[in-house]
């Protein structure tokens, strides 16, 4: 039988530790969708597993990420996780102020003489953006963009954000990313959801006759919600067999894509600790669907939000009972090759402890 990751690598502060430097500072992370910071002067900040970054939209149009650390004293910059300035980031210490390009600008009570400005720059973070995702990484030297392709064709660059949420759950990242990979618990823990996707009731993620990644919404449905009909319209340019099915990924090391007919969400899982993550979920649509007077897409989130809630409470027991000194180890069932591929992927990148 093939073995889990042992019952430490889920609870243990230091394989925390390792993750943090290995994983979370040295990939690229996903932080925010870009139309959350849509003007110039309108930032973000995001916590990378205990460093805070602030991702900000210059006066150019371009997005760009700095270490949330002023140069002088090293006094944290910004404290909301979302505002907006109008030309400068001004430390709430001394006043040293940054341009929206993380130039130094202004040095009260300090002569021009006394420091050399042009080096004392904000600290840069990369940062890149794929349809509409901003990432950063804090490595020095960051690998490929792990951008999906496969999703591409859903144009999820031309949606916008309406609606967001943030959930606090008691359970490792990767028991997170475990639960989303299997389904062999949909039909205990999901009845709703085995409704909505009857393939699921196999306790497979993968639809018998399809070739595509995605699995088909009952009754030809085109919207995640409880009967899978809504009021809202559908994505632009899709194809029938996409209109009609749900399509997921996993984007390592902390990101969920959902996408249905009528919308797509996104899901940023931020670890806090070896055993909490904060969830940010972002539900998109197309412009003028938020954009009406009588936008409504409670239906999706009620539904989506639901789904969630019951994953945590299951991820929050394993949780409980993978800190417990009689687990070494889990097994894998023949259903379990996603949770399976992910971990190997994981040992991969974070290497010998």
């Amino acid at each position: 039988m093939l073995q889990t990751l042992p019952g430490a690598d889920y609870h243990d502060s230091a394989v925390y530790e390792v993750e943090r430097e290995r994983i979370f500072h040295r990939q690229w992370f996903y932080a925010v969708r870009a139309d959350r910071i849509a003007a110039a002067g309108a930032y973000v900040t995001v916590d990378v597993a205990g460093e805070s970054v602030l991702v900000v939209r210059g006066e150019d149009g371009l997005v760009r990420a700095f270490y949330n650390v002023c140069r002088h004293r090293g006094s944290r910059l910004c404290d909301d996780d979302q505002g907006s300035v109008r030309r400068a980031i001004k430390c709430p210490y001394h006043a040293w102020s940054y341009g929206l390009d993380g130039a130094l600008i202004g040095t009260p009570n300090v002569a021009p003489d006394e420091i050399d400005r042009a080096t004392l720059g904000l600290w840069p973070v990369a940062c890149d953006v794929w349809d509409g995702c901003v990432f950063v990484c804090l490595a020095a030297e960051p690998p490929a963009l792990p951008a999906p392709e496969s999703f591409e064709r859903f144009g999820l660059g031309g949606l916008v954000t309406g609606r967001r949420t943030v959930s606090e759950v008691r359970a490792n990242w990767k028991i997170l990313i475990e639960n989303y990979n299997e389904c062999l618990h949909c039909p205990t823990v999901h009845p709703e959801l085995v409704q909505l996707i009857p393939s699921y009731r196999s306790g497979s993620v993968v639809e018998a006759g399809r070739d595509d990644g995605g699995v088909s919404l009952a009754n030809r449905g085109v919207a995640f919600t409880l009967s899978g009909a809504t009021s809202l319209p559908l994505l632009p340019d899709l194809t029938e067999a996409d209109r009609t099915a749900y399509f997921g990924a996993v984007v390592f090391p902390n990101m969920f894509i959902d996408v249905t007919g009528t919308s797509a969400i996104v899901t940023a899982l931020l670890p806090v600790a070896a055993d909490r993550t904060t969830i940010v979920t972002e539900y998109l649509f197309r412009p003028e669907t938020v954009g009406a007077p009588d936008f409504d897409c409670s239906d999706v989130v009620d539904f989506s939000e639901l789904v969630a809630r019951q994953d945590y409470v299951v991820c929050e027991r394993v949780q409980r009972g993978v800190s417990s000194r009689a687990f070494g180890h889990g097994v894998y069932a023949a259903k379990d090759e996603a949770l399976r591929e992910f971990n190997d992927s994981y040992l991969a990148v974070r290497g010998p402890l």
